[in-house]
């Protein structure tokens, strides 16, 4: 039998979606009303929601035949875990790619605040920044020997360490409960038990947690009045891990001195978000990993997961493994053509 796939937006590189098509029936949605999605579902035995599209309860729901949700990329917030794990459909992920592009992109942003790039490069477009070139006063402060304080010490967190103190000689400290500190001393990074300790002492504060009940809104106005006036934020994880209403007030208030966002509370951006109108933050739309090397290899590991799981294959990457024997018992009695 063929079986049915639904990819809710095109996955990161086509040639996933035509491994695919090689050997199932493929429905691509592009941005989608929330109806078309419904109906689509109807009969999938595999989807792929491209973040931030949702595959909440409802969307299961009505994929009675429904055998595996595939993530885009690492996150799953954009899954109903629960529900899916309810129906017996693994949930698989697709990790081990971000961790090099993301921390990447958290350094870039992080040498441009530092630098004040993005001011400079207003300042020389505009003609003026070569009389003004510091401002008010010099604040570019060395990345040399400044203190990071990383938020969340997985796979992109502890990259993100392993290159800030072997390029700058950072001092790196780390907020991560999931995280013991025999694993961060041999990471050679300092464990700090409470977030508003790590807050008080960064010079740089990057952000590289999970988002989950935990770190919703992590991020809120007593976190940033424990930051220190000249600290910067950086983002590349989940945006709602940060408030942005708080987010808005310490930078309106020069609270904190500037942020940078690859992630937004609600995506995508346009002009009227209130972010957009201040001249200490930048932004990014959400790009963080997809270099071409993340996008091709994640695409194909998606449709390679896709695959496996019709044969009754285990994926590695599953979420929720509580699920997986009612999957593989389905997978094999529609294999039988059952």
């Amino acid at each position: 039998m063929r079986h049915k796939v639904l990819l809710i937006d095109p996955l990161y590189h086509p040639g996933g979606e035509a491994h695919l098509r090689e050997h199932a029936d493929v429905e691509l949605l592009l941005r989608p009303e929330r109806a078309a999605v419904l109906g689509a579902a109807r009969g999938a035995h595999g989807i792929c929601g491209r973040y931030p599209n949702k595959v909440d309860a409802e969307v299961i729901a009505a994929a009675e035949d429904l055998l595996v949700i595939c993530s885009s990329g690492r996150g799953t917030d954009a899954i109903d875990i629960a529900a899916a794990t309810e129906r017996g459909v693994s949930v698989v992920n697709n990790p081990g790619f971000g961790k090099v592009p993301v921390s990447e992109h958290a350094l870039f942003m992080m040498m441009s605040l530092s630098r004040h790039g993005f001011e400079h490069d207003a300042m020389t477009r505009a003609g003026t920044g070569w009389s003004d070139r510091l401002g008010a006063g010099n604040t570019i402060r060395d990345l040399e020997g400044s203190t990071l304080g990383i938020v969340g010490l997985g796979q992109i967190g502890r990259e993100m360490a392993r290159k800030c103190a072997g390029a700058f000689s950072q001092t790196v400290l780390a907020y991560d409960p999931y995280v013991d500190k025999a694993t961060m001393d041999e990471l050679g990074v300092e464990k700090v038990e409470d977030l508003v300790d790590l807050l008080g002492r960064s010079d740089y504060v990057s952000v590289h947690a999970e988002l989950n009940d935990e770190t919703h809104h992590m991020f809120d106005d007593a976190a940033f009045a424990a930051m220190q006036p000249h600290a910067c934020l950086i983002n590349t994880a989940r945006g709602k891990i940060v408030s942005q209403d708080a987010l808005h007030t310490a930078l309106a208030g020069r609270r904190i001195r500037a942020a940078a966002l690859d992630v937004f509370e609600v995506e995508p951006v346009g002009p009227d978000n209130p972010l957009c109108k201040l001249d200490n933050i930048l932004l990014s739309p959400h790009v963080g990993g997809l270099t071409a090397g993340f996008m091709e290899q994640s695409a194909a590991t998606v449709a390679r997961t896709m695959l496996s799981v019709f044969r009754g294959e285990r994926p590695e990457a599953i979420c929720n493994p509580e699920a997986w024997e009612r999957t593989k018992q389905r997978a094999t009695r529609l294999l039988a053509g059952g």
